[in-house]
């Protein structure tokens, strides 16, 4: 008889669990009246005399740069060189041909500058810094794209990067 009661005690306890039921739909949508502000400020750093103000803040437009670049690299366009530069695998034609030179060209002057700039500023030869910035772009590249790589015979040859 122990069991028994047991068992009705847990069944009645169970059932008082479920409770009523409760409508949470409203019969017309919930209005919501937000005010937002949003402020944007770009802080500039301050440069050292005698040093370019370009080469030791890329600016804006090297940052705008990055989405085109990295869709081109997504679609295997483009691919990053042993000389830590763009360089463009296959050309589309037309405007889009156009276009994917002009951006390539442009970061790769950016980068050429920065990078000149850290070899006059470490008083290291350009191809080192050169082979470091290559290392470095190989590294971070996502699996697929194409990086330039060195093979055992010291000849370069392009490869999609390992997962």
């Amino acid at each position: 008889m122990k069991i028994r009661n047991s068992t009705v005690l847990t069944a009645l306890v169970l059932a008082g669990c479920a409770g009523p039921t409760v409508n949470l739909s409203t019969p017309e949508p919930v209005k919501v009246d937000i005010s937002m502000r949003l402020d944007v400020y770009q802080h500039q750093k301050e440069e050292k005399p005698g040093q370019p103000a370009a080469a030791t803040n890329p600016g804006p437009d090297r940052l705008n740069r990055a989405a085109d670049i990295q869709t081109f690299k997504n679609s295997r366009l483009i691919g990053e060189s042993a000389s830590a530069l763009l360089s463009i695998r296959v050309e589309p034609a037309g405007e889009e041909g156009d276009y994917l030179q002009k951006i390539v060209d442009a970061e790769n002057a950016s980068r050429m500058a920065l990078m000149k700039e850290q070899s006059a500023r470490d008083k290291i030869p350009l191809p080192a810094v050169q082979k470091k910035q290559a290392d470095l772009a190989r590294k971070m590249a996502f699996k697929g794209e194409w990086i330039e790589v060195e093979k055992a015979d010291g000849t370069l040859e392009w490869v999609p990067k390992e997962g």
